[in-house]
Parts: structure tokens; sequence; C-alpha cells
């Protein structure tokens, strides 16, 4: 009895290696095809102003400034196209709110303000870093970091900010009393576009 139960497990065994023996001159002639679909991601980016500029004390005869360095910035570019495009910024003038004892607003222009974007790092597997311009802010938005074709991937940034302050400045107003409340610091608000 166990020597058939060998011997039919012999024959079992031979079926199926003549069946593989078979297989790869059946699959010399065959094709087939793959198909993976690519999907276009966003544009995107996370501009923001310096966490904090630095303190000017007037001394009534040099144009002075205040200046700060921008958290790092991110744009991720996954369209997965050559398009073309721009991270822009515009700017309202930079206001001191009047406060019930100075009671007249204090204004710098928005011109006074210079943002610089340095160096931009490309991100592994990155097109080329895209190109930049440092910009005079105004109300009317402008390119500071763009492409003319390629640009996809990743790229990080940290822009300088540089606000002008004239030596006939009026210092920020003060909230109620002058010299011991909080005090109104100038205040723009910047707004950053990408497309």
């Amino acid at each position: 009895m166990r020597a058939f139960t060998k011997t039919a497990g012999i024959i079992v065994a031979t079926g199926i290696l003549l069946g593989v023996a078979l297989s790869p001159a059946q699959a010399a002639d065959s094709t087939d095809s793959v198909n993976a679909t690519i999907s276009g991601g966003n544009l995107t980016a996370n501009p923001t102003a310096p966490d904090a500029m630095t303190e000017v004390v007037l001394d009534g005869v040099n144009a002075q400034a205040s200046t700060g360095t921008a958290p790092t910035w991110t744009i991720t570019n996954a369209r997965g196209t050559n398009t073309a495009w721009s991270l822009s910024a515009s700017a309202t003038d930079f206001v001191s709110a009047a406060g019930t004892i100075d009671t007249t607003a204090r204004t710098l222009p928005a011109s006074n303000l210079v943002i610089t974007p340095g160096a931009v790092i490309a991100g592994v597997g990155s097109d080329a870093a895209p190109s930049t311009k440092a910009i005079t802010i105004s109300n009317v938005a402008q390119s500071l970091v763009y492409t003319t074709t390629l640009g996809k991937g990743t790229f990080t940034l940290a822009p300088t900010f540089d606000l002008s302050v004239p030596a006939n400045t009026y210092r920020s107003n003060f909230s109620k009393a002058i010299g011991t409340t909080a005090i109104n610091p100038y205040v723009s608000t910047i707004t950053f576009t990408i497309a």
C-alpha cells in the first residue's frame, strides 16, 4: 500500500514537471501591457512674514531699517506640467493705529519695504531652482519667485524683509496714555499669491 502511494506521487510530480517545461515556449509568444495613470497634484506655497522685525529707535538724523527673516517657505508644484508659475506679493501701507491720546493714525508707504527671496533650494528630484528677484513692495502684486517653463517639485527659501524708516518718521502711537500703555506698531497686510 505504501509503495503504491509513492508511485502515484511520482506520477503526479512528473506531470507537473512536464507542464512547467512547456510554459517557457508559450510565454515567449505572448505579450501584455501594464497601465499606470498618473494624476497631477496642486501648486501650493506657505509664505509668511517674519515672526518679528527689529525695533528702530529714531535719532532724528539717520534713516534706519527694521529687518527680519521669514520662517522657511515651501513652494510645491505637483501639477506634473511645465506650465509657468509665479509667487507674487503686494501690501497695504504700514499704519500705526490712532490711540485715545495719539488720535492721528501714522503711515509709512508700502514702498518702504523690500523683500529679498535669497537662495532657493530645490528638493531632491525637483527641477532646477526657479528665478527670483528682490521687490520693492507696492499695492500691486509683483513676482518674487517665478518660472517660465520648468518648475516641478519642491523648493524652499527664507526671504528677508527690509523696511526703510526715514529720519522724520513719526514714532508708533500709544494705545492710551503716552509712555505707559501698549504701542500700536506699524502694521501692513501682505498678500501673497501663487498661480
